[in-house]
């Protein structure tokens, strides 16, 4: 029964097509599989013939021996235009699954957003937990914040470093203006002041 329905609508065309084309063409109840087993049997009884274009197989009716050589022109012609067409559709159809399942994997390496709420609540009370034991540790040891004072210890530190450094500098002159006029070495100039040279960083 479906191999004599998809042997009319051939026949009746003269053209090719694929599967697909024929599924579509035909009653709704006729299943791809059986026109596919139908297709098979016709061509082995070589009332139809396939040609294959890359993954795209196509089918068209024989063609009567009598008819005109640019008849059958004409139908291998309307065959490569239609395998072109196949697989045009075929390659942009490719091309959006890849892109999609792209998308669908971009989709699982992210966490839901009931996930993303969950692990949001569970670093909130993390934190939570985190700082009221060290509120806890710092009334029990009745320490202050240590953040302010080291920033007080450090302005203290740069303030006696500039008073440091600026009196070694004028020190530093003194000497030398008295070493211009002095006889003997550095050293015992410092020995006859009484300079105790102690390096400072």
């Amino acid at each position: 029964m479906t191999t004599e329905a998809v042997y009319k609508f051939l026949q009746a065309r003269i053209r090719p097509y694929n599967v697909n084309d024929i599924a579509s063409n035909l009653s709704a109840e006729t299943k791809k599989s059986a026109i596919q087993q139908s297709l098979d049997k016709l061509v082995k009884a070589g009332k139809v013939f396939e040609k294959t274009y890359g993954k795209i197989k196509i089918y068209c009716i024989v063609p009567d021996s009598t008819k005109e050589p640019h008849e059958l022109i004409r139908v291998d012609r309307e065959l490569k235009a239609h395998a072109n067409e196949l697989e045009t559709k075929f390659q942009s159809l490719d091309k959006e699954i890849k892109a999609r399942e792209a998308t669908l994997a971009a989709l699982k390496a992210t966490p839901s957003l009931e996930e993303a709420r969950r692990q949001y609540e569970e670093v909130k009370a993390r934190v939570e937990q985190l700082e009221s034991k060290l509120k806890d540790l710092k009334a029990a040891n009745n320490s202050e914040d240590l953040g302010d004072k080291k920033k007080n210890v450090q302005k203290s530190y740069d303030l006696y470093s500039r008073a440091y450094s600026k009196r070694k500098r004028l020190c530093t002159d003194v000497i030398e203006s008295i070493l211009e006029g002095f006889p003997g070495t550095k050293k015992a100039l410092y020995d006859d002041i009484g300079i105790d040279v102690k390096i400072v960083e």
